[in-house]
């Protein structure tokens, strides 16, 4: 429901500098990158993959085009890697507290302890954890974030912007600003980053506990 064109019109009004447009298992034709990135050069843009796996859905940086077999996670492992890639698991608990998901899928509630849960074979395979998410409950994000800590993970923030409406709530930041793509992962390695989140006067803070709710009281 957001198409591109939009996007960076609607991230300038968010106080966004830059984005990673992911489309779902497809990345956009290298020339298409070129005229979209000119047309919108006071904006950093990188062009990235949401990767649906057997581990969930996974946001790849670094590779220039689409390889057939990476929806199997080892498999997208190996490719970044052989180009020095980044690996983020998108949303890692999305739903995972509704009884009613769990009754569909016909599995036992969750029930991991933040600790148990950084266990998870995804978690091995990662370079970081997407913490915040706009289309996340907060439960959801503030169990993201703990099991980022005992897993050691860098930690990702970002829209998942299918409408305007979730882009600017969550974003990435970084300790500099972003110049290339080349930076951009240099930065993503080096772990130069953090999620940020808009309190309700506007200022990006760093998400951890509590401040999902301190944002919200906060008055000019």
């Amino acid at each position: 429901m957001l198409d591109p064109t939009e996007l960076p019109e609607v991230a300038r009004a968010a106080r966004l500098t830059g984005y990673n447009l992911a489309e779902h298992d497809q990345i956009w034709e290298r020339h298409r990158q070129i005229a979209y990135r000119s047309e919108h050069d006071d904006l950093f843009v990188n062009f990235g993959i949401e990767v649906s796996t057997e581990f969930g859905h996974m946001l790849a940086i670094g590779l220039k085009q689409y390889v057939g077999g990476i929806r199997r996670a080892p498999k997208l492992r190996e490719e970044l890697d052989k180009v020095g890639g980044f690996l983020i698991v998108a949303h890692p608990f999305r739903h995972v507290f509704d009884p009613v998901t769990a009754m569909r899928k016909g599995g036992e509630p969750f029930n991991l302890t933040p600790e148990q849960a950084a266990e998870l074979p995804v978690f091995k395979l990662v370079n970081a954890i997407e913490i915040g998410n706009a289309a996340n409950t907060p439960r959801e994000n503030y169990f993201a974030a703990e099991v980022a800590k005992y897993a050691g993970l860098p930690t990702t923030g970002g829209s998942d912007a299918h409408s305007r409406s979730g882009v600017g709530n969550f974003a990435t930041g970084f300790a500099e600003k972003v110049r290339d793509e080349e930076h951009f992962l240099e930065l993503l390695h080096a772990r130069k980053m953090e999620c940020v989140h808009k309190t309700a006067t506007g200022r990006w803070v760093r998400f951890e506990a509590g401040s999902l709710e301190a944002g919200a009281a906060e008055t000019e």
